[in-house]
């Protein structure tokens, strides 16, 4: 794709976004999440230069687009279990009406779909572990893991530092899928770690 091309999907899929988490209450969560994965894309891609930088910086903008179409707190419970398949499509449809070849969008809708590092869903490309290695280093750089009540209010706090130091081991193996990943954020897992368990 051209380097046109490239900035005007970017500056739409910003838009878009925006524009969404204004509608639907979900400013904090571009400001706390969004933001951070594509910086924490463009910081793995300066160690991983072969990566294609285009494909990579688009699949981070529309990864969660599924997440902002969510009306309140409710339903995020809902939309997150199948988010990468949502926002795969939704991604889709919103690339369909480009220049793109449909080689690139499926890369990119494949980026999205192999985010979460599930099964029936592992990342295999440079570009996808990317993707996935991005989305998990920025729950490490901002208040992710304390985000739990705004989602489970009634829950104890036995019950969240049990969730959210699962979901911590998680993150760290999904680390893995890029070796140098780890070393980026280990001084914050070690702290995160010491933190969570000092409640369980």
């Amino acid at each position: 794709m051209t380097d046109r091309v490239f900035k005007q999907i970017i500056k739409e899929a910003r838009e878009l976004i925006i524009k969404l988490a204004r509608q639907n209450g979900w400013l904090w969560f571009y400001k706390m999440h969004q933001q951070e994965v594509v910086e924490a894309a463009e910081e793995l891609l300066k160690l991983y230069p072969k990566a294609d930088r285009q494909i990579v910086i688009i699949a981070c903008w529309l990864h969660d687009i599924s997440k902002y179409y969510a009306k309140n707190s409710r339903d995020i419970p809902k939309v997150e279990q199948n988010h990468h398949i949502d926002s795969a499509k939704i991604a889709g449809e919103i690339l369909q009406s480009g220049s793109l070849d449909p080689a690139e969008i499926k890369r990119i809708k494949n980026c999205i779909l192999r985010h979460r590092n599930k099964p029936g869903f592992r990342p295999e490309t440079l570009e996808e572990k990317i993707i996935a290695v991005a989305d998990t280093l920025s729950h490490f750089k901002s208040v992710f893991y304390l985000t739990y009540f705004k989602f489970h209010p009634k829950h104890s706090l036995e019950r969240m530092v049990k969730t959210d130091l699962a979901k911590l081991e998680r993150d760290w193996r999904d680390l893995g899928l890029l070796s140098r990943s780890r070393e980026m954020v280990e001084k914050e897992y070690q702290v995160l770690k010491k933190m969570f368990k000092s409640y369980s």
